[in-house]
């Protein structure tokens, strides 16, 4: 058995997708409330959105992808108040990690996005005893 360490500011976080499947909640529902409203208007559910040819609209290469992410990359992100204090802050911290590939990142780094909250009040938030849409220590 692993030994917990409290989590600091350096601590690595990311989402656990693993929580999803363990906790009974919908990964995939979740995901499409985080749309902004005119990819949920292009979605009336989060079935059968796994796997769609997406077409890059620079360069017109087809690849196989995930809709709501793709949409949520590639629409929703360039809205101003996609990621913005109005957002709770756990969703805000779910949308940066949707968008990075689920790249771990610490507090300090996380930061450096949401600026208008600190590393530790980040950190005290990431790091509690509940877990956040599965956003947790790696």
């Amino acid at each position: 058995m692993a030994t917990w360490h409290r989590p600091t500011v350096d601590t690595m976080f990311h989402i656990d997708y693993e929580w999803w499947q363990t906790s009974g909640r919908n990964f995939r529902l979740y995901l499409l409330e985080q749309l902004c409203d005119e990819c949920k208007q292009r979605f009336a559910t989060h079935r059968e959105t796994e796997t769609v040819d997406w077409v890059n609209p620079d360069t017109g290469e087809v690849i196989e992808a995930d809709a709501l992410l793709q949409c949520l990359k590639n629409m929703c992100a360039q809205q101003p108040d996609f990621i913005d204090p109005r957002v709770p802050l756990t969703a805000a911290v779910f949308r940066i990690f949707l968008l990075n590939d689920n790249t771990p990142l610490s507090s300090k780094e996380l930061h450096k996005i949401i600026t208008w909250k600190q590393p530790e009040t980040l950190l005290s938030t990431l790091g509690g005893r509940t877990t956040y849409l599965g956003i947790r220590p790696v």
